[in-house]
């Protein structure tokens, strides 16, 4: 099957090692709009993220999925010039984040729908470049009436145009049941949904449950580990889900981002030295993966996780 990048098809075959949820920037468009270079200067942006992405290709990185949805500060523009500039495989997402916004809630969802699928089967703000997957995100609040619109909305856009999903969704809520139900009602196989951040928690049951069902899960964040759930916690998860043969169900990313403008300011994101901070987008290939072969894994599991994983799952396998 062929994989829409923003710079064209790649054979889900050819994709390589893929980092399937990052971010190049995660900038709202309503503060580009009003405060220009004081909140982001494109140039700049674009020149650190190639850098990014090409130490992250001298760690053997092809193909990097960036998650970012149409109101989280999806620019097009910007991916195409980061992957022209590092030779790295960008996939771009459509669909919707969590936020609970008015123009979506008061819209019908057909009219969504309809908006969805015409940049999924014609391009992105009038680009030749179409979207490889779909994007949903759901909080701790759980599947409210708007989310579940958008839900049914992605499922059966992400069915039309034969695109896979990505769901952000808070693992402690346990709403991956919820949220498969809603894309099986659409017609979505769970074979074709990634439910983001399950390595967030350390539910094993919940965990298993997940990907006896069908879907893939991933350890998508381990660039945040902290004190409440460490990267050692992630490490013995995944091992333990490779034991009982779920080894092919489980994607490794970090949720990283160039800039990331929740929180961080333009000009601590500039002064940085962006080529040498202790997590970027190669964390998981400099850390985890030493860490997962130190408690077992071989270079066949991290293959099938890096490389098979991505690949059959872009597939529909």
């Amino acid at each position: 099957m062929l994989v829409n990048t923003v710079l064209g098809t790649v054979p889900a075959e050819e994709l390589g090692q893929t980092l399937m949820h990052e971010h190049i920037t995660c900038a709202d468009w309503s503060m580009r709009m009003n405060f220009g270079d004081k909140f982001l200067q494109y140039d700049k942006l674009v020149e650190m993220a190639v850098g990014q992405l090409k130490k992250a290709k001298e760690h053997g990185i092809s193909t990097f999925v960036d998650g970012t949805a149409v109101n989280l500060g999806r620019d097009i523009r910007l991916l195409r010039d980061v992957a022209k500039g590092s030779g790295v495989n960008i996939v771009a997402s459509s669909g919707f984040y969590y936020q609970e916004e008015a123009w979506l809630a008061m819209r019908d969802e057909g009219e969504i729908h309809d908006l969805l699928l015409d940049e999924c089967l014609n391009g992105i703000s009038g680009t030749d470049s179409l979207p490889g997957i779909m994007k949903n995100g759901i909080t701790r609040a759980g599947v409210t009436p708007l989310q579940r619109k958008l839900l049914h909305c992605v499922g059966t856009v992400a069915k039309e145009a034969g695109l896979p999903i990505f769901c952000h969704h808070d693992p402690r809520a346990f709403t991956g049941y919820e949220v498969l139900d809603i894309y099986a009602s659409a017609g979505v196989d769970p074979c074709r949904v990634i439910l983001g951040h399950t390595g967030d928690g350390n539910d094993w049951a919940y965990q298993e449950d997940l990907v006896k069902a069908g879907a893939y899960i991933g350890f998508d964040r381990l660039a945040y580990g902290d004190k409440d759930n460490p990267v050692e916690n992630s490490v013995r998860n995944i091992i333990s889900l490779c034991e009982k043969g779920f080894i092919n169900r489980i994607f490794l990313s970090h949720d990283w981002a160039t800039y990331l403008a929740f929180w961080d300011s333009w000009e601590d994101t500039v002064n940085r030295d962006y080529l040498n901070l202790d997590v970027d987008f190669t964390y998981v290939s400099r850390v985890v993966i030493p860490m997962l072969r130190s408690a077992g894994l071989t270079d066949a599991d991290i293959h099938q996780i890096m490389v098979e994983n991505p690949k059959n799952f872009f597939n529909g396998e």
